[in-house]
């Protein structure tokens, strides 16, 4: 990366990509939850100007414990075993649905869940609310990008997430944006 980048949120973290053993973040409360500090003060600025441009949005879930995660993990397994599915196939369509814990983006505090104010879970729909629309257009201004965009499972891992955003900066999101790759392909590319 260059001098404009910030290294230090570049992390790749995901299916056998743990965050850092030596990983230091300092949390900040945030509309009921945590992010890092940094992503916090971003995103307020974000949200204060989408509601200048008549848009609400609402901050679902931000940074997550690992043991959190683990719970969160669990329950998507349990669900899905006692709708039917085998404990095998529960735990596969858990896998690309939810990280587990030490590989999960919530556990950076990088990571925030963004959905309409009305809207209490996360939703695949969010994709056609105006909220969306916002977030698309004006996101990599305040340095966070849709983390696991439509068609590129193979790439990320995860199932598309139009309420999943991560704080990466303002310089790499818009680099990222603009040339419409994911995380994983911006840093493959960085080390060639």
């Amino acid at each position: 990366m260059n001098g404009n980048s910030d290294n230090r949120y570049l992390m790749l973290v995901g299916k056998g990509k743990p965050i850092p053993a030596d990983l230091e973040i300092t949390l900040e409360e945030i509309y009921g939850t945590q992010l890092e500090k940094n992503a916090a003060f971003m995103l307020r600025q974000m949200f204060e100007a989408a509601e200048k441009d008549g848009i609400q949005l609402k901050l679902l879930s931000g940074y997550r414990s690992p043991e959190y995660q683990q719970e969160v993990f669990d329950r998507s397994v349990r669900q899905r075993v006692d709708s039917g599915m085998s404990y095998e196939e529960a735990l596969a369509e858990t896998e690309i649905n939810v990280a587990r814990p030490y590989e999960s983006e919530h556990n950076t505090g990088l990571a925030a869940d963004i959905v309409t104010p009305d809207d209490y879970d996360v939703f695949e729909e969010f994709e056609n609310t105006p909220q969306f629309e916002w977030l698309q257009r004006n996101a990599a201004n305040y340095g966070f990008i849709l983390r696991y965009p439509k068609g590129r499972t193979d790439i990320t891992g995860y199932i598309y997430e139009p309420w999943h955003y991560r704080y990466v900066g303002p310089y790499d999101a818009q680099r990222i944006e603009n040339r419409d790759i994911t995380l994983e392909e911006y840093l493959s590319e960085a080390r060639e």
